[in-house]
């Protein structure tokens, strides 16, 4: 039985991401969205120029209805975009947003709060209350150019003055070679002024492997000397440098579903909700580079980096303890000691925010959004919303509703 191409689910949905770890978060998101809506066809391709070799060949793709999500920079085929119709969302707010000019009301701007990233690395370090100085630093010239990392490190330094840290600025890695010896030395002649103990915030993990390493062959001592803050939160780098990284991490497969529910409602007929969607970092995943302590602490870090990835389901204490490799009972002591609230709070508080956000799709029944949270029944999902909030499901989705302004008319 031939499918039927006016089917909105049977579109072509192209997801353009790489392999880093935010990119990987947001495929995942995509991914998940769309098979829980019921989209067939879904294609996620590395790099913009294998997208653009498919979109290009006319046997294989052009005439059908599809969308794309991600990264598309080039203007030529942002341009074609633009002729075609098809719903897109940008990944990335600077590119997004001069993506979005061309193909003007069938695009949405998504990415991750950079501000917001530099704001909670200065705020995690200025609670800390042990810093004599932060400083900032980039892997190479041409990251410190992106704008994703202008934005950390302007933020990070502006709130870090604003906590009364004293701000020693920023240093690059790399200055157009990658030679391990040079990199050696710059570091060590840019930390050498700088009154220790140094809050130093990286650009990603990538940037605060490198200083990991850096100190490790310098005898300076992470975190007593130098504590590490990098962002992304991913294993390949926080979990192989000399010394666990602590690192911001960010809720991209958040982003992920949210930008798959808009192309949704785009290729359904509809205008979308909103003309740019930006997700916040999650918390600060704690680790060694920046912990002076017990281990009992870094177990609560773990606690809370399990839950914020099982957001969707129903996870039990029991299960949260096991993950952390510790009995309930120490974890729960220690939990609500260092949190203020307790393991089923930050459970329910989780489970929520993701609620939350479908309750802004106003497809969605409550019984289909107590299954995608991971309810055994709306009953239940009802219960708990309202005694949390103090009103229903339904009235705060009108509330939404009434206070949520119209996209701008391009």
């Amino acid at each position: 039985m031939k499918c039927d191409e006016t089917d909105p689910r049977n579109a072509w949905i192209f997801v353009v991401a790489g392999e880093n770890e935010p990119d990987r978060r947001f495929k995942e998101g995509v991914l998940r969205e769309a098979r829980e809506r019921g989209f067939r066809r879904i294609l996620p391709v590395d790099y913009e120029d294998g997208f653009a070799a498919i979109f290009r060949d006319e046997g294989k793709f052009r005439g059908r209805p599809f969308a794309v999500l991600g990264h598309i920079r080039d203007k030529a085929l942002l341009r074609e975009l633009a002729r075609s119709g098809a719903p897109c969302v940008f990944f990335g707010r600077a590119e997004g947003e001069a993506a979005c000019r061309i193909v003007r009301d069938r695009g949405v701007v998504g990415g991750t709060d950079n501000a917001a990233i530099g704001r909670m690395a200065a705020a995690y370090f200025a609670a800390q209350r042990r810093y004599a100085s932060a400083a900032y630093l980039e892997t190479s010239p041409w990251t410190a150019d992106e704008w994703w990392a202008r934005d950390r490190r302007e933020a990070f330094a502006a709130a870090a003055r604003g906590h009364g840290l004293p701000y020693a600025g920023e240093h690059t890695l790399f200055h157009g070679d990658f030679s391990t010896e040079r990199m050696l030395s710059r570091f060590g002649a840019f930390v050498a002024p700088i009154p220790k103990p140094l809050a130093l915030f990286a650009c990603n993990d990538a940037a605060a492997r490198d200083a990991a390493l850096c100190c490790d062959v310098l005898g300076l001592k992470v975190p007593d000397d130098i504590a590490i803050l990098g962002v992304d939160n991913d294993p390949a780098f926080c979990e192989t440098a000399p010394v666990g990284l602590s690192s911001v991490s960010l809720e991209t497969v958040r982003l992920g579903r949210r930008a798959m529910g808009l192309v949704a409602q785009m290729l359904g007929g509809e205008r979308p909700e909103t003309s740019a969607v930006f997700c916040p970092p999650s918390h600060v995943a704690e680790r060694a580079s920046t912990s002076t302590a017990p281990l009992a602490d870094l177990f609560v870090g773990k606690a809370v980096d399990f839950i914020s990835a099982n957001a969707d389901r129903a996870v039990s204490v029991v299960e949260v303890a096991a993950a952390c490799g510790t009995s309930r009972r120490f974890l729960e002591r220690r939990f609500k000691a260092l949190t203020g609230r307790t393991i089923l709070e930050t459970i329910h508080a989780k489970r929520l925010a993701l609620v939350e956000d479908l309750l802004r799709k106003p497809d969605l029944s409550i019984q289909a959004i107590a299954i995608r949270a991971g309810f055994v029944d709306a009953s239940s999902l009802c219960s708990l919303f309202r005694r949390v909030h103090g009103c229903s499901m339904g009235e705060w989705r009108a509330r939404r509703k009434l206070t949520t302004l119209p996209p701008q008319s391009e």
